[in-house]
């Protein structure tokens, strides 16, 4: 999925509802491919009544995971390499913890107490390449994302070490339990294009 240089609050993919089911654990892993430093960039959100529930937010040197409100700060990533590369984001409700992976390689856990026995609430808009202000909407064009995106996928579970390794060295990619890929392909609005890598 391509998101042009030219920056629009038109430019997303969007899914409702997204979840079917409460989560109390998730993993999300997609592939990303980012040109060049474009400051924040937002691959995307999940918004349920109040607010967004889930963002995945790429800076120049860290990426932020928020869950409920509460942020996850990793500083090990580099992603703006004008490369494809594989990311894993795992979270749980028991400890608050969350994982991510690069490559199919574990390069960090940050722990947040705060989101321990949180549950993701069913019924919300998952967008790709915007922040939702508002649930749906309420976009600024300066948070767009601008780059190419490929096999997002959501599970209901923590995937293991092997299973993430696996999508990466295989480039295959199951179709995740809570949404997969397949479903956003169709779901592209303004000068979004599909195209895989």
């Amino acid at each position: 999925m391509v998101f042009p240089e030219l920056r629009s609050t038109e430019n997303y993919a969007m899914k409702n509802p997204a979840i079917t089911s409460d989560l109390s654990q998730l993993s999300l892993c997609f592939f990303i491919k980012l040109v060049q430093d474009q400051g924040d960039q937002i691959v995307l959100s999940y918004a349920f009544k109040h607010g967004n529930d889930i963002i995945v937010e790429i800076y120049p040197t860290r990426t932020d995971f928020i869950v409920d409100n509460k942020l996850f700060r990793f500083n090990s990533t580099n992603l703006y390499d004008d490369t494809w590369q594989h990311v894993c984001l795992t979270w749980e409700n028991t400890q608050g913890a969350t994982k991510l992976y690069k490559d199919g390689q574990f390069t960090e856990q940050v722990t947040n107490h705060a989101t321990k026995n949180y549950a993701l609430k069913a019924g919300g808009f998952l967008v790709l390449g915007q922040e939702q202000d508002s649930i749906g909407g309420g976009f600024d064009r300066e948070q767009t994302f601008y780059g190419r995106l490929a096999s997002v996928n959501m599970w209901d579970k923590v995937l293991s070490e092997s299973d993430i390794a696996a999508q990466y060295t295989n480039c295959s990619v199951p179709h995740g339990s809570v949404f997969n890929w397949s479903v956003f392909k169709s779901l592209t609005h303004g000068n979004v294009t599909v195209e895989e890598p």
